[in-house]
């Protein structure tokens, strides 16, 4: 964390870590004090309490650990992005973020399949209206 957001007073940051994000978007006001541009919790405690103190009816999750991070990963992603990665490298398409948009869009797994309708649910007569009603006609 420190080398994102570096030193905690900005002058120390542009002096230390000048390609940090602190030293780039902190800046200096006419009184000679600086603006700092972000904020970084020391550890993840000090996190939650700073959290529920600027939101405190905010709900703060579990951090995941790596193994959990892997096993979502696998369960939800790779089906899907395995196959579409290497159609999008087989096809070498001009607009590849656009193509693979498309893609998967097209192959969905969430998306519900429409079997083909049965000959029967098609010529099942109470689906069709052969003579409209008076009601229907009326203007």
């Amino acid at each position: 964390m420190i080398l994102l957001t570096s030193y905690h007073r900005v002058a120390e940051a542009q002096a230390y870590w000048p390609d940090s994000l602190r030293a780039s978007y902190g800046r200096r006001t006419k009184y000679g004090d600086y603006f700092n541009a972000l904020h970084g919790s020391k550890n993840h405690a000090e996190a939650l309490r700073e959290i529920h103190f600027f939101f405190p009816n905010m709900i703060v999750g579990p951090l995941l650990r790596h193994w959990q991070v892997n096993d979502y990963i696998q369960k939800h992603l790779v089906g899907t992005l395995q196959p579409a990665l290497a159609a999008l490298a087989r096809e070498r398409p001009a607009e590849p973020i656009l193509w693979l948009a498309e893609y998967l869009l097209k192959n969905n797994p969430n998306e519900p399949a429409l079997g083909p309708q049965s000959q029967e649910i098609r010529d099942d007569p109470r689906c069709h209206t052969p003579v409209p009603s008076e009601i229907s006609t009326r203007d």
